[in-house]
């Protein structure tokens, strides 16, 4: 059996009135796209794939601001987020790049200042940003269970340390310049 194509740049399905309900097509960036409209014209809901292998799904309300998305990065990390009226992302839940579980959290004026994630050994920490998104203070548990609260310095590199030892007595630790070495410790 012979197939047919139809070859087009966008199609658009309307309603009985001529409404555009769905357009399918490529961006400016020559980018797929499938969009679903309300009776207004108002994009709702759009999929799309990136040229670099990310897809996402993105949900808007009745003014056209996004307030959700759904999507899977070309690095495979995943994620579900959150926005507010005015479309600011306020709220992220997903699978970083290496598969640990985060959730972020926006509090005010547009910048991050709480994320969770499970780290890499897989227990839960917690982490405070500063304006420029780069970690400061990271809590949480050591891979034997142990409460470990990590100072780090403006590049990320930790430089103290409080917590508990394996044998459940209390320390302090400050660190060298690179963060590997104990320059001083107090138990």
């Amino acid at each position: 059996m012979k197939k047919h194509v139809v070859q087009t740049e966008a199609l658009e399905i309307v309603d009985e009135e001529g409404h555009v309900r769905l357009r399918l097509g490529i961006s400016n960036d020559q980018q797929p796209y499938l969009s679903m409209l309300d009776l207004s014209g108002v994009v709702r809901a759009r999929f799309g794939v990136q040229g670099d292998g990310s897809a996402g799904i993105a949900i808007g309300d009745e003014n056209g601001k996004i307030r959700a998305t759904m999507g899977l990065a070309s690095d495979g990390s995943a994620s579900l987020a959150f926005g507010d009226k005015n479309g600011r992302m306020r709220a992220k839940f997903g699978l970083s790049q290496d598969a640990s579980p985060t959730m972020e959290i926006e509090v005010e004026d547009g910048e991050l200042h709480h994320r969770n994630r499970l780290a890499e050994q897989g227990t839960p920490t917690m982490g405070l940003y500063d304006q420029r998104g780069k970690a400061r203070i990271r809590f949480g548990l050591t891979a034997d269970g142990a409460p470990v609260l990590r100072l780090l310095d403006q590049d990320g590199t930790v430089r103290a340390l409080i917590g508990l030892a394996n044998d459940e007595s209390p320390f302090v630790q400050f660190m060298d310049d690179d963060g590997k070495k104990p320059t001083w410790t107090q138990r």
